[in-house]
């Protein structure tokens, strides 16, 4: 990944569905405009470092979840997102300092976000936000049925698309204010490299 990118982060709790399905969709949404290489995506989670949620997340990703995994199989399929590969990740303050916005799932992400990484407070919001919205994203594992999971998952997959023009500019004016204060110049004056996958 390139760190002269504007980095954008999706977190919810565990980094197994909600944030891991934001960040595929983002990630589609920016290769449909052209913007593939203009921007870097990600995702995380606050399992195993918030505060209130110290114990690790037991497995890597959704397909390793059977009933989450059988009743999301299809809406993910659908929409050509694979997710076997992926593996859930704690957030650390590295990608807290490089990210130029961290939009969280719900409000106790939020606050474990704000808690965790004060510093960076201007850089979090609730992911409803891009559409005037305050409404959390419920993590899936407190629901069942096929048709819940892709209520869930469609309703990140909207909040994205129809938001879009508003990510990118809390991305790119969060970013601009960020350089500004650290004196960094846009091309970056003194790359580092990025850690994380």
């Amino acid at each position: 990944m390139d760190n002269n990118r504007p980095m954008i982060v999706f977190v919810c709790r565990g980094n197994i569905a909600r944030s891991a399905v934001a960040e595929a969709v983002a990630k589609r949404r920016l290769h449909e405009l052209g913007l593939d290489n203009k921007y870097t995506v990600i995702s995380r989670g606050t399992q195993g470092v918030a505060p209130d949620d110290l114990e690790p997340v037991k497995f890597r990703n959704i397909t390793f979840y059977s009933s989450l995994y059988q009743d999301s199989k299809a809406w993910l399929e659908e929409r050509g997102i694979d997710l076997s590969s992926h593996i859930s990740t704690p957030i650390d303050g590295e990608v807290a300092e490089h990210a130029s916005v961290l939009f969280a799932m719900d409000r106790k992400t939020q606050k474990a976000l704000l808690t965790l990484y004060p510093d960076h407070a201007i850089k979090v919001h609730l992911l409803s936000e891009l559409v005037g919205d305050d409404r959390e994203i419920i993590d899936p594992e407190c629901v069942s049925g096929r048709q819940k999971q892709e209520q869930i998952f469609t309703e990140i997959e909207n909040r994205i698309v129809e938001g879009f023009p508003r990510l990118l500019v809390l991305t790119d004016s969060v970013n601009k204010t960020t350089r500004e204060a650290t004196g960094n110049q846009p091309e970056g004056i003194s790359p580092r490299r990025e850690k994380w996958i």
